[in-house]
C-alpha cells in the first residue's frame, strides 16, 4: 500500500482524536442514568477498590478549533479559548524508538508554538 493511500486515513484519525472533548468536572455533579442504554466514558479503580465511573457529556465539544500546524507526527489545532495539540505515533514501535519520537515530536511542537506567537 502507497503512502498517497494511507493519508486520508491519518487525516481522518488525526481529526477525530482533535473533536475529543476533555470537559470540566465536578464531583458533586449528578448524572441522570437509564438502565438498558449505553453510555460512553471512562472509569477508575481508585485505591480503595471504588469505581469511579465519569459518561461523557453531549454537546460540550468545542466546534471552533481550526488547524494552525499540520507536522509529521503532531497538528496543532486553535480556538479563541483552547490549543489542543495531538501526536500521534506507530503503535509496533519499540520502546527506545518511541521515546526517541516523542521527545523530539515535542521539540517540534516547542518550536511551532514559539513560531504562532501565541
Amino acid at each position: 500500500m502507497n503512502e498517497e493511500s494511507k493519508q486520508p486515513a491519518k487525516t481522518d484519525e488525526v481529526k477525530k482524536l482533535a473533536g475529543i472533548e476533555l470537559a470540566d468536572y465536578s464531583s458533586d455533579e449528578k448524572f441522570d442514568l437509564e438502565v438498558g442504554i449505553t453510555y460512553e466514558g471512562s472509569f477508575r479503580i481508585q485505591q480503595n477498590g471504588c469505581i469511579h465511573v465519569r459518561p461523557y457529556k453531549k454537546g460540550a465539544k468545542p466546534s471552533n478549533l481550526k488547524k494552525a500546524v499540520d507536522g509529521d507526527r503532531h497538528a496543532i489545532f486553535l480556538s479563541k479559548h483552547l490549543i489542543r495539540i495531538v501526536m500521534t505515533f506507530d503503535r509496533h514501535m519499540t520502546l527506545e524508538d518511541l521515546k526517541s519520537a516523542f521527545r523530539e515530536c515535542t521539540q517540534d511542537c516547542y518550536i511551532d508554538l514559539n513560531d504562532l506567537h501565541l
